[in-house]
């Protein structure tokens, strides 16, 4: 009976960790760069897959300099450089805070930066796949560029956020390990 309930709450567990997990997440730093540096700039990003689109929110604030440019870049680990690969275009330079949002279709070929496009078969389909798969490798990262550091001055590694209905998950299945091991406690005492 133990075994059961303990194989069925690890099986939630295990559900709750991969049940629609679609948003990723990350904390902005100078620190992150792969050279790191001393900005004191600050800011929060996600980006939400939402079939073969994404969805960029990001809010920053205290660049040292104003803002040139921001980017997604793939395909590499955190503290490694790697190129652009969607670029969020439309932004309004030279601002030192602000917020960046937009809705970026992924099965548009200009949605990718040329380069990332053909080292992935050319494609918009290869380019997307390519990307979907650094996503959920934690090998994807915001980097917003300023007039001052050129080579971004503060970048956000993304990595998988749960959503709410799987954090719900892991705390009943938690409870339910927690349950189950309470029980055999008590069994074993008693016995």
């Amino acid at each position: 009976m133990f075994v059961k309930a303990l194989l069925t709450a690890a099986g939630l567990c295990l559900a709750a960790t991969s049940a629609n997990a679609v948003t990723y997440g990350g904390t902005f730093s100078g620190l992150n760069e792969s050279t790191p540096n001393a900005s004191t700039a600050t800011g929060y990003g996600t980006l939400r897959i939402v079939g073969n689109s994404i969805e960029v929110s990001i809010a920053y604030s205290g660049l040292g300099s104003g803002l040139q440019a921001g980017h997604i870049h793939c395909c590499s680990l955190p503290g490694v450089n790697s190129g652009v690969a969607v670029g969020f275009g439309g932004l309004s330079t030279g601002s030192t805070s602000g917020t960046i949002v937009r809705t970026i279709d992924l099965t548009v070929a200009s949605s990718f930066n040329n380069g990332f496009r053909a080292a992935n078969g050319g494609t918009a389909d290869g380019a997307r796949a390519a990307f979907f798969t650094g996503l959920s490798n934690g090998q994807a990262y915001y980097n917003l560029h300023t007039t001052n550091i050129g080579s971004g001055e503060i970048r956000a590694n993304l990595a998988l956020v749960p959503e709410p209905a799987s954090w719900a998950m892991m705390v009943v299945g938690f409870g339910l390990v927690g349950g189950a091991i309470r029980r055999r406690s008590t069994a074993l005492a008693t016995a």
